[in-house]
């Protein structure tokens, strides 16, 4: 049995901490001892973690001293985890979080295996402080998992790890738990019958997402046909994309409703999905509509979108284009739904994904 312990700031809903709410579930039922360790125990994702995974809170964080509190408290409590504990292997997500476990790793036991995986695109932190704490720390892990190939080149000749310490492995995609979410009833009257069809974005408010575009783009298609808008998710954009919505005239016919931990009963329902996003990692979103049978239109923000582009279900457009964009779902306005099947590469199923994980364990 493997002793496992995975790495979190929290589970503040985003799609990296889903695709790692996934891995544990498997690893128990491989065998072996899965502990969570969180900077913080918090997050509305919390009650999906399965009851076999223990939780490990490191309750991390000095108010006063901020951001920088919060990356040394949790520095030090981790490796005081990993001395005590001593786990086989630590496998860590998202940027904060995996430049904190190296460090961890080093004052607490060097012994535990080291896996990083990155989250997003690299494209947009080139010449940033954090760009040196990349190149400085990431080629340190045992191994650094990106989830497409540009992000692996990027990881390679940006950050200068070397090639064989890089391995692509996208995000698991639970069909499973996906169909099971999206058939628990749901009731609001934009989807009863006789309703115009709604499109869907769902994502954090924030400037990655570039929901204004979407906006904007959704107020062209209104003026010749019917149709509403949610914007799914929550985060510091909110007054900014309100304000927005009110300026175009738009009240009636958008909503922002927040962040849900189902998103998947608006996706089933709705008629399109949307990814206007400037910059992704790799979107787990675009699967899981395709899953619900959902005909979707996404930016081609890097060449790592090609994974779509002979899918006759996905249009590409440009981003930051609402002409464009609004075309385009126009278009899948006008179109047949797609078969209730995962239209996604092979890879990116749950077994397979957890399998290459499980590799990596024993490999490095």
């Amino acid at each position: 049995m493997t002793h496992i312990a995975l790495f979190l700031p929290d589970l503040n809903g985003g799609g990296a901490e889903r695709g790692m709410l996934t891995l544990p579930k498997y690893f128990v039922e491989r065998g072996h001892r899965v502990d969570l360790v969180l900077a913080r125990a918090e997050g509305a994702l919390l009650p999906l973690l399965p009851p076999t995974v223990r939780l490990v809170d490191l309750r991390a964080g000095w108010r006063s001293w901020g951001l920088l509190g919060l990356a040394v408290s949790a520095m030090l409590r981790l490796a005081a985890y990993l001395r005590r504990e001593r786990p086989d292997t630590l496998l860590s997500t998202l940027t904060g979080a995996n430049l904190v476990a190296v460090l961890a790793r080093a004052i607490g036991n060097r012994d535990t295996k080291l896996v990083l995986r990155e989250a997003v695109t690299l494209k947009n932190i080139q010449g940033s402080f954090r760009l040196y704490l990349m190149r400085w720390l990431y080629p340190k892990a045992d191994v650094v998992v990106a989830l497409t190939e540009v992000m692996r080149r990027e990881l390679i000749t940006i950050i200068r790890i070397h090639y064989d310490k890089v391995v692509r492995i996208p995000n698991p995609i639970d069909l499973d738990f996906i169909l099971n979410k999206a058939a628990i009833p749901f009731e609001h009257p934009w989807f009863f019958q006789n309703e115009p069809p709604v499109v869907i974005g769902i994502g954090r408010l924030s400037p990655q997402k570039d929901f204004s575009t979407l906006i904007h783009a959704f107020a062209q298609l209104r003026s010749g046909f019917k149709s509403r808008l949610v914007i799914l998710g929550e985060g510091p954009l909110r007054g900014e994309l309100e304000s927005l919505v009110k300026e175009l005239k738009l009240d009636g016919d958008v909503i922002l409703p927040g962040f849900d931990d189902n998103p998947y009963r608006w996706l089933s329902r709705a008629k399109v999905f949307v990814l206007s996003s400037l910059w992704e990692g790799y979107p787990n979103v675009v699967l899981e509509a395709l899953a619900l049978g959902k005909l979707v239109v996404m930016t081609g923000y890097d060449s790592s979108v090609e994974i779509f582009a002979d899918n006759s279900f996905v249009i590409i457009v440009p981003p930051s284009n609402p002409t464009i964009m609004a075309n385009a779902i126009i278009e899948a306005l006008n179109r047949q739904t797609c078969p209730n099947i995962l239209l996604a590469p092979a890879d990116s199923h749950f077994s397979q994904v957890a399998l290459e994980y499980e590799k990596l364990l024993y490999k490095y």
